[in-house]
């Protein structure tokens, strides 16, 4: 074997190259070399999809958008049906919602207050119809100065205990008022004095239309 023709690895004319080496993955800088690549890649996408398809026998849609931000799409058989097989079969993402407690604790409270509003609004309506109805007999006369001629016995004992438990009730009230005199809390109005007549005005007036009750005093 003649060694003179292999060339030598000192010789001058062997072509030196860095051989294949590891491409660094990250953004190409070059706007030319980037559009290159993608045109490449993307038709080699594809083209794998592609033979994925044709070997495993399934299913399969690819979507890509560019840098220029245009669609490119590859499916087989057909990427709108893929796509709305795929819609049919995943399942619904939970919806999660942070705040859902203290919706729930805000909804709560709002409906315990709106239950108070409403029973509390009935009865100062209650009491207002009341207020109204005495307000309309003092006009004319108060009721505890009624005419007794037309009332038989029976009413007019009804009549004198209604009178005395209102002066019991004024003198509760006076006697209450005073011991707290030299308090530094100003005295409000006796609303206590007017719930008493209302009360005394109710047993009254239905003295007036029903006649006396058994056992109501």
């Amino acid at each position: 074997m003649d060694t003179k023709s292999v060339p030598s690895l000192n010789d001058g004319n062997v072509k030196k190259t860095k051989g294949r080496q590891k491409i660094e993955m990250k953004k190409i800088s070059n706007e030319r070399y980037l559009q290159a690549t993608f045109s490449k890649r993307r038709t080699g996408i594809f083209k794998k999809a592609s033979e994925l398809a044709t070997l495993c026998d399934v299913d399969l849609a690819v979507i890509v958008f560019s840098p220029g931000n245009r669609v490119f799409s590859f499916g087989s058989p057909h990427v709108d049906s893929v796509i709305q097989r795929y819609i049919a079969h995943a399942p619904t993402p939970p919806t999660l919602d942070l705040n859902e407690p203290f919706c729930t604790m805000d909804e709560r409270g709002l409906h315990a207050h709106l239950d108070y509003l409403a029973n509390r609004f009935t009865r100062e309506k209650k009491r207002e119809e009341d207020l109204n109805r005495l307000l309309e007999v003092s006009k004319n006369h108060f009721w505890w100065t009624s005419p007794i001629e037309s009332m038989n016995k029976a009413q007019v004992e009804n009549y004198k205990k209604a009178l005395e438990d209102l002066k019991t009730l004024v003198n509760k009230k006076r006697g209450s008022s005073s011991s707290h005199v030299n308090s530094a809390v100003p005295m409000q109005n006796p609303m206590g004095v007017i719930d008493g007549t209302i009360l005394c005005y109710r047993q009254f007036n239905d003295i007036q239309r029903n006649g006396p009750t058994p056992g109501l005093f």
